[in-house]
């Protein structure tokens, strides 16, 4: 089956109650932005995605697109709620595709599997969202307590949780209902901030599709912290950073002595002695695990570094400065149409080069979905010795990791 899959992916929330743009923050060089995009993409059924932001991040938006996306993307200016994001997404999506996803950029676990069982549903009942039935006990307070910045307020009364469900993003429709759904919302100059519900509104069935796998939204720090743990998972590892380097540090201590009495064995030992090839031998593999000890001192210190540019952004995470692209690779922004049938097709936007990241300590670093864990060394090209002292072990006594001085060869 083709893909007839529009998106509308929301970007253009303030970030109020988190205090930093949650969305274009780098982490080591990827923003949450980008891992909600890169879910989309990696969808079969998605053929066009058109991004709805705010004004001013339209250039930061550009700048983080891939270079060389294998669908279509365009870039619209939101509005001053979610619902003016998405109708305006709405007006440039391509007019062909019979179905539309909603998608927070906020949620950056979004995955194809998921998009799969919402689409699914949606063809069979035109309107569905993912979900899970409510984990917390609800309550509703008193009227005139209610506020995002609200720190306590008067219980009114419990809600039966038995019947509460947290719906979530994708949300996917049959693109004629909803555009109707929103048509009839701006009619009654109604608030909604679900999709789900401009649905209901106009009395049409909407289903929920149980999703168990995470699709935590960031909204608050704790949120951001869950997420960005997730989506980084070495970021946990920290104590095994800090015991690797300390065993490589003792075990450099070790290799220095046995090179050393391997160098001098296979020295004295008269070439036609038969113990001369076994020595040879030790000799080579003690080397060779000298270049090995190199290469994971470098793998340790890498760690190390992107460690430290992680907490820098936990704890005071900064935007990055807005991304002018070259004008000659940038697309305009999608014409928009009016609302409803006839809406014009948004042009594909032309591929974009990605800005550069910039990393907490002001320098260009590339890209990463995730840091893997210390992975067994591949066969290293002979190095120079490394650097008599090892920096790998703060307050450490300097230990050698280098070959003990070789001495001369014997005098003819």
């Amino acid at each position: 089956m083709s893909a007839t899959l529009g998106v509308v992916l929301a970007a253009a929330g303030s970030s109020r109650r988190l205090g930093f743009d949650k969305l274009f923050t780098p982490v080591l060089g990827k923003t949450v932005f980008q891992f909600t995009l890169d879910g989309l993409l990696a969808s079969p059924d998605v053929a066009h995605i058109v991004i709805a932001t705010s004004e001013g991040n339209v250039s930061v938006v550009q700048g983080l697109l891939p270079a060389s996306a294998a669908k279509p993307i365009s870039v619209v200016v939101g509005g001053a709620e979610r619902q003016d994001s998405v109708m305006e997404g709405l007006k440039a999506l391509d007019p062909a595709l019979e179905y539309v996803l909603i998608q927070d950029a906020a949620r950056p676990f979004v995955s194809p599997g998921i998009i799969s069982a919402v689409l699914a549903a949606a063809r069979e009942h035109g309107a569905a969202v993912c979900g899970h039935p409510s984990n917390d006990t609800l309550k509703v307070i008193g009227e005139g307590s209610t506020g995002a910045d609200l720190e306590i307020a008067a219980v009114e009364h419990t809600v039966d949780r038995s019947r509460v469900w947290a719906v979530q993003t994708p949300q996917i429709f049959r693109r004629t209902l909803l555009v109707e759904a929103y048509a009839h919302v701006a009619a009654q100059g109604g608030l909604v901030t679900d999709d789900t519900a401009a649905v209901e509104a106009l009395g049409q069935p909407v289903v929920i599709v149980k999703t168990d796998a995470f699709n935590g939204k960031i909204t608050r720090r704790a949120d951001w912290e869950i997420a960005i743990r997730k989506l980084f998972p070495f970021s946990d590892d920290v104590q095994v950073g800090s015991d690797m380097r300390k065993l490589i540090h003792d075990f450099n201590n070790q290799l220095t002595s046995l090179m050393g009495f391997a160098y001098l064995l296979d020295c004295d030992c008269p070439e036609d002695s038969p113990m001369k090839s076994s020595i040879t031998a030790i000799n080579e593999a003690v080397t060779k695990c000298h270049e090995i000890s190199i290469a994971l001192q470098k793998k340790v210190r890498d760690f190390h570094n992107q460690k430290v540019a992680f907490n820098q952004v936990m704890d005071d995470p900064q935007p990055p400065a807005p991304v002018v692209p070259p004008a000659s690779s940038v697309a305009p922004v999608s014409p928009l149409s009016p609302l409803g049938g006839g809406a014009a097709a948004a042009s594909p936007m032309s591929p974009v080069s990605p800005a550069p990241a910039i990393s907490p300590l002001g320098s260009p670093i590339s890209p990463v979905a995730a840091v893997s864990p210390l992975a067994p060394a591949s066969p290293v090209n002979p190095v120079p010795p490394a650097s008599p002292i090892d920096p790998a072990v703060p307050g450490a006594s300097p230990s050698p990791i280098s070959p003990l001085i070789q001495p001369p060869p014997p005098a003819a």
